[in-house]
């Protein structure tokens, strides 16, 4: 009996001690599962990377060029210092050392560090270090063995402001553009186009990254290269503007804002764009401080905007040149057409001026738009009506994009009388058109719209597409065919001669003659309200002045919308500025300055 009960013991601990070895065994087996199932990926790349790391070798955007080859931007080798964080023994303290060798603050480094996104991923600490900081670092290698610098292409934009909207900026990519389809390659950290021709041809631009496969020790060094891949450069755009007119462009404003487009009227050839005031795209190529980012995005003189296509502004005065077409075309008026101008008109229970107190006296279409007589349109237009000018605004070009290959193009506004009943749920009175007739009230339209109508009426009626880029490598754009005139013959030459006048025949725009070429133009001011001024000054509320031109009369080779902001009346602010890019143009640049006719503008 007592023999059965110590087997029964021995039984009892036997099985203790059995299921005390099944959990043991269960609970390795979940421990080896964890680590090579569940954990395996993390562990293979450690050790990997112990022994062999790729390290990425940056391509270089393709440089963009001017119509002449010339560079308006290139890269130029950088120094940025990388830190390799999963093999620092004390994050702190290289932070500390770090920061008193570079002069960089603690708090920046750290913000670095924690951006990281795979603890795998070397982190760029400190972009475009000047030289004497990575002398300093490299004579102390020993001290950071899990720091390095790495030599990268930076951009570099010659001309700075002066081509900036046109050019555009790049920029590290920012998450939004991470979810985008054009953007799929891209991973964080890499700078991309940001604005302008380098964002709408980023992709194009983008060279193919190469690689460096490396051995390293335990701690991260480099101890041999296996393999290197090159990267492959970006192919270069060749774009259609001109460096030379570009800086033209932008000395003729004297700093003034506003801005000015140059076009070839036959091809839409962009050959210089400028927007004042701007910013230095070189202080975006490394990532802007945050300082001065909430200091050009806060600035109300809206120096990021380019007003070329972005600007939506009243057309003064030019908009004759539509009012005209539309009258010439639906048989309202012929070209000897005259009415009487006293300096005012009254019609619809109010008194509309002329910017001629005592008038003009009788006047037909050449006069008329020669002095910009502002009754005679008047007349015009109240025959017209607003919805067949709308009709014809539009199919000269206005109230939509015009197609121009930069991004977030404006497409200004035609009112008609849908328009106002769809939008504010109320009739067009007719009085609302006498102010639409002379660019005012509701209408608006951007510099490069304005640009193109010069164009059409430069090229005898065709509407031309806008673009920048002329090949991309040495692949050519191809050209565009013409598409129909959309005025008739009879109708471009009445509105040409008395665009020549405006400009040869003691016209609003004299100040834009040229001593060997026939400038023909069109001046125009549009009226501020005072919520959009930018200070509380007399200045501050004159109205934008307007000047649009073409050159010269007989086979045009160029034509141009210029707007200065705040700077008075078209033929006093703009047409000078128009004059020196044309004076440059068609190399006058000595030719002495037109004498003031004997009429008042």
């Amino acid at each position: 009996m007592r023999i059965y009960e110590d087997l029964r013991l021995v039984q009892t601990r036997l099985a203790v001690l059995q299921n005390a070895l099944v959990v043991v065994i269960v609970l390795l087996a979940g421990v080896f599962w964890h680590l090579q199932v569940v954990r395996g990926r993390y562990f293979k790349t450690l050790a990997e990377n112990n022994r062999s790391r790729v390290v990425p070798i940056a391509a270089p955007r393709g440089p963009l060029l001017d119509r002449r080859g010339r560079i308006l931007v290139e890269n130029r080798p950088s120094f940025n210092i990388v830190v390799r964080p999963e093999h620092v023994e004390d994050l702190d303290d290289l932070v500390r050392r770090l920061s008193a060798l570079l002069r960089v603050g603690e708090a920046q480094i750290r913000e670095r560090l924690a951006e990281r996104a795979s603890p795998f991923r070397p982190v760029v600490i400190r972009q475009d270090a000047p030289l004497e900081d990575v002398a300093a670092l490299e004579a102390r290698h020993l001290e950071f063995p899990d720091v390095s610098v790495d030599v990268v292409p930076l951009r570099s934009y010659p001309l700075a402001a002066a081509a900036a909207h046109s050019l555009g900026r790049v920029g590290e990519i920012q998450k939004p553009q991470l979810e985008l389809d054009e953007f799929a390659a891209q991973k964080p950290g890499d700078l991309v186009g940001q604005a302008g021709v380098e964002l709408q041809y980023n992709r194009a631009l983008m060279g193919k990254d190469g690689s460096r496969r490396l051995v390293v020790n335990s701690r991260g060094r480099e101890v041999l290269e296996l393999v290197r891949e090159p990267p492959s450069d970006g192919p270069s755009l060749t774009l259609t503007l001109d460096q030379e007119l570009q800086v033209v462009a932008e000395r003729a404003f004297g700093g003034r804002a506003g801005s000015a487009v140059a076009l070839d009227p036959m091809s839409g050839e962009i050959l210089a764009m400028t927007s004042i005031p701007a910013y230095d795209p070189n202080e975006f190529a490394t990532g802007i401080e945050p300082a001065l980012w909430q200091k050009l995005t806060g600035d109300p003189e809206t120096p990021l905007m380019n007003r070329v296509i972005q600007g939506q502004y009243a057309p003064g005065s030019v908009f004759k040149i539509v009012v005209a077409a539309a009258a010439l075309e639906e048989g309202v008026i012929t070209p000897r057409t005259s009415f009487y101008c006293p300096g005012h008109l009254a019609i619809y229970d109010t008194v509309f001026r002329c910017g001629r107190p005592e008038g003009h006296g009788m006047v037909s279409l050449h006069q008329a738009i020669a002095q910009s007589c502002n009754v005679y349109f008047y007349q015009v237009g109240a025959r017209l009506e607003i919805d067949r000018i709308a009709r014809w605004a539009k199919r000269l070009g206005l109230g939509a994009p015009a197609g121009v290959d930069l991004p977030h193009e404006a497409s200004g506004l035609v009112p008609s009388s849908d328009w106002k009943m769809r939008t504010q749920r109320v009739p067009w009175y007719a009085g609302e058109t006498i102010s639409v007739t002379i660019g005012q009230g509701q209408v608006t339209v951007t510099p490069l719209q304005l640009a193109r109508l010069a164009a059409l009426v430069a090229n005898g009626g065709h509407l031309v597409t806008p673009h920048l880029v002329k090949a991309v490598g040495r692949a050519a754009r191809p050209d565009a065919p013409l598409d129909e005139p959309r005025l008739r013959p009879e109708t471009i030459a009445a509105i040409r001669d008395g665009m020549c006048a405006v400009v040869n025949e003691h016209g609003t725009g004299w100040r834009a003659q040229l001593q060997s070429v026939e400038v023909c133009g069109k001046t125009g001011s549009s009226q501020v309200v005072a919520s959009r001024v930018r200070q509380p000054t007399a200045h501050a509320v004159l109205p934008h002045g307007w000047f649009v031109a073409f050159a010269p009369r007989e086979h045009p080779r160029i034509a141009l919308a210029v707007l200065v902001e705040h700077g008075g009346s078209g033929g006093v602010a703009a047409a000078p500025v128009a004059r020196e890019i044309l004076a440059h143009f068609f190399q006058e640049q000595a030719a002495p300055k037109p004498k003031a006719p004997a009429v008042a503008d």
